[in-house]
């Protein structure tokens, strides 16, 4: 019996002391599409800093461009590598996105323009214990999570149809409002550097091995739907082919808007 307890309680000690760890493997793609004339998204993808992002810039040619780059370049660079929990890195995204709110808001009053900002959805960990993640989001671009054979979407669209689809008590009725043909599901009642104050929305979601996380642009949701995306991903054993495959089938859609596609897949190993 002392024998078993002994080996109990080393072999507990071994994996208290090499704790698993959750390692990214991560792909991304962007571009104009087939209709429109440039490119207003932008993305950062960092598998070693356990961040990802995506951002859709509006406000008409280079100037949306700007407020998704400047959105994009700020997080990147303050997120380290290491030596931060994630309540840090949190934090760290919380006033980054104040101040890119603010210089957007500044750059847009300088040159006289009434619109100018930028969706943004991300993912953050601590890639010291990355089983507990954080997602983030301003506007409509999306997070979601592929995982045993079931497709969760992960935020809510910041639009006016879906904030009324949501209020109506009327199932049918709900629908129109959020469907994709309804110019009200395109409206956005929340952007970085619309407003005065930014309006982010925080979800914790755990994290496991398998599993297949897809952030997007609307320029793929508004392309395919939800049954398209989760065969995309179930098929896919890399995020390299996934994003291939969702690209080719946002094209094949008509790719009528700017896209961009960032897939990462989650697996479990050992620190060292």
């Amino acid at each position: 019996m002392n024998r078993l307890l002994a080996k109990l309680l080393s072999a507990f000690r071994k994996k208290r002391a090499h704790p698993r760890r959750m390692a990214f493997a991560a792909f991304a793609t962007t571009d104009r599409g087939l209709v429109r004339p440039e490119n207003q998204d932008s993305f950062a993808s960092h598998p070693e800093k356990t961040f990802f992002c995506v951002a859709d810039g509006m406000g008409g040619g280079a100037d949306g461009q700007l407020a998704s780059k400047w959105l994009c370049e700020t997080l990147e660079n303050v997120i380290p590598t290491d030596g931060a929990d994630l309540p840090m890195r949190e934090e760290m995204i919380a006033e980054s996105l104040v101040e890119v709110n603010a210089r957007i808001r500044a750059y847009a009053k300088e040159h006289g323009y009434k619109t100018m900002g930028t969706t943004v959805v991300g993912l953050v960990a601590d890639p010291s214990r990355a089983v507990l993640a954080r997602i983030f989001h301003v506007g409509d671009s999306r997070a979601y999570r592929f995982r045993f054979g079931r497709l969760d979407l992960l935020t809510r669209d910041h639009t006016v149809g879906n904030e009324l689809g949501q209020a109506m008590s009327g199932v049918d009725q709900a629908r129109v409002l959020q469907a994709r043909s309804n110019p009200l599901t395109h409206i956005l009642t929340h952007a970085v550097g619309t407003e005065l104050a930014v309006r982010t929305e925080w979800k914790s979601v755990d994290v496991q091995r398998g599993d297949r996380f897809l952030f997007c642009s609307d320029g793929v949701h508004d392309m395919l739907d939800d049954d398209e995306i989760k065969a995309i991903l179930a098929e896919s054993a890399t995020p390299r082919v996934a994003v291939a495959r969702l690209e080719a089938a946002v094209r094949k859609a008509g790719a009528q808007d700017n896209y961009t596609i960032l897939c990462a897949y989650a697996a479990l190993r050992r620190a060292v």
